[in-house]
């Protein structure tokens, strides 16, 4: 299940915009944070998840269910 990674609603949410944004900045700007924060949101979810890059969370979170569609 989702819980198992134990991502917090901020590093899913982060996770879900990674999909769809292009740059940090822009995932910053789309969650009204810092990209600052953004990229420690990624670091804490690359660690928790178990991999090495953007590209490998977002295909498990993807995958997984922990980042959903925006329609």
């Amino acid at each position: 299940m989702n819980e198992a990674f134990q991502l917090t609603l901020r590093e899913r949410e982060v996770l879900g915009q990674l999909i769809h944004a292009e740059t940090n900045r822009d995932t910053a700007r789309l969650l009204s944070i810092s990209a600052k924060t953004v990229g420690r949101k990624l670091e804490n979810s690359y660690r928790k998840l178990g991999v090495p890059s953007w590209a490998a969370p977002a295909i498990k979170s993807l995958r997984s269910g922990i980042a959903g569609s925006r329609d």
